[in-house]
């Protein structure tokens, strides 16, 4: 009979141990965060004048690179959102950065470390690709062009949606049922995403270099290669209302010399990890504690 918390506890085991033995060291960030991003994006805390829970651990992560050139945290995030059975008010994230690494690395790592946790070898699809083959852009070479619109009546959504939202379902609608009974690397994804701080892949027009692991159907990982030009950057952050002050206060450390500008990182949030090597699709079952 599985025991969710020894399940947990291994994976968390296994997960430290292989990153030590890739040089990470790990840190701890501040989970009671300054910045105000907004409305709906954390939740607040009457702490010191006022605080956020942080949602993600991200940026003050980063700047740890000042220090050493691979660095990982394993801590608690909250969600302002509704929970359900995949989305827990409270859950923990593992998030790393590696200075000067590109993004074949990073796969490559994201593969070593959930690998032994998942009953499926997972297999890459292009989100490029399946937008080439279903709309005849190429956006290796093209811009988005008439995009955003096409997509937006394809999935019978207001083609005056923003395009984050749109290609967000058509993502959920179209890739992710693909996971079914499987694991899927899906990767180049379009510019103009929830992604921006990804960079913009060599040589391409409009796509990102940038990933997400989906197993039979539950988000795992998210990873990317940072954007290492601060202005491309900022403006693709701005157009989707996520550059923020904590992502201002990343690049000045960036700026200055202290941070290398050039990095890869990844997030995996730790009890969707234990859903998809138990099966069990329901995130209350490894969230301990549960009277308190």
């Amino acid at each position: 009979m599985l025991n969710p918390v020894v399940m947990k506890s291994d994976l968390l085991f296994s997960l430290r141990d292989m990153l030590r033995a890739e040089t990470f060291v790990e840190v701890t960030t501040p989970t009671m965060r300054r910045a105000d991003l907004g409305p709906g994006r954390r939740l607040l805390v009457d702490h010191d004048g006022g605080r956020f829970l942080r949602a993600m651990i991200g940026p003050a992560l980063r700047v740890n690179l000042e220090h050493h050139p691979r660095v990982f945290e394993i801590g608690a995030c909250f969600r302002p959102e509704k929970p359900d059975e995949l989305h827990a008010p409270e859950f923990q994230m593992l998030d790393l950065y590696a200075a000067d690494e590109d993004f074949n690395f990073l796969i490559a790592l994201a593969e070593r470390l959930i690998g032994p946790h998942i009953p499926f070898t997972p297999q890459r699809v292009s989100v490029a690709g399946h937008v080439r083959d279903q709309f005849g852009i190429d956006l290796h070479r093209e811009p988005l062009g008439d995009l955003p619109a096409r997509m937006a009546a394809h999935l019978g959504m207001s083609t005056g949606m923003p395009f984050k939202t749109v290609l967000g379902q058509y993502v959920e609608r179209e890739l992710e049922a693909q996971s079914t009974g499987s694991a899927l690397f899906l990767t180049e994804y379009p510019v103009g995403g929830d992604e921006p701080c990804a960079r913009l892949m060599p040589n391409t027009v409009a796509v990102l270099n940038r990933f997400e692991v989906l197993v039979d159907g539950i988000e795992v990982v998210h990873g990317y290669e940072d954007e290492p030009d601060q202005a491309a950057f900022a403006q693709r952050a701005r157009a989707v209302n996520l550059y923020d002050d904590e992502q201002a206060l990343a690049w000045e450390a960036i700026g200055t010399g202290r941070v290398p500008a050039g990095s890869v990182g990844l997030g995996i949030g730790i009890e969707r990890l234990c859903m998809a090597a138990s099966g069990i699709k329901d995130i209350t079952v490894f969230q301990p504690s549960h009277r308190f």
